[in-house]
């Protein structure tokens, strides 16, 4: 393959690492975004529980002790439901880095490749030039002898 078009290549793959790399970013961000809902969920229950607690051993009417275990469920269900939010935003980072690296390895096989042609077209040019000299080297011990 040519050597422009290779690195017209290695420029479309550089783009396309570079979206991905936006797209991992995002999902990154959007992963410690579920995450710290959970952890806010997860701790707003915990002291809700406690503020239960310590009402249920100042007394209250089992109605309203009933309302509490209620929402403390409705807490679990959002518990719930936000880890598994957590766990699809994980795994949805966790494919877009798998992307990520994929490209960045096509791109490295692609400027390895050209590495490659360009090493190939300097030898060519050092065998060219050294029969140039060879020649000229030649030509004057001719002219030397003669």
């Amino acid at each position: 393959m040519a050597l422009a078009q290779l690195q017209l290549l290695v420029k479309v793959q550089q783009e396309k690492e570079d979206k991905l790399q936006a797209q991992y970013r995002a999902a990154l961000q959007n992963y410690q975004s579920m995450q710290q809902k959970y952890q806010g969920l997860a701790d707003y229950r915990i002291e809700y529980v406690q503020q239960t607690q310590s009402r249920g051993q100042e007394g209250m009417a089992s109605r309203h002790f009933n309302q509490y275990l209620n929402f403390i469920g409705k807490l679990d269900a959002a518990l719930t439901a936000q880890q598994q939010y957590v766990q699809q935003a994980k795994a949805n980072a966790d494919q877009r880095l798998v992307q990520l690296l994929a490209m960045q390895k096509k791109r490295k096989a692609l400027e390895i490749l050209i590495e490659r042609d360009l090493a190939e077209v300097q030898r060519k040019a050092d065998k060219q030039e050294q029969k140039m000299l060879d020649e000229i080297a030649t030509q004057q011990f001719f002219r030397r002898v003669s």
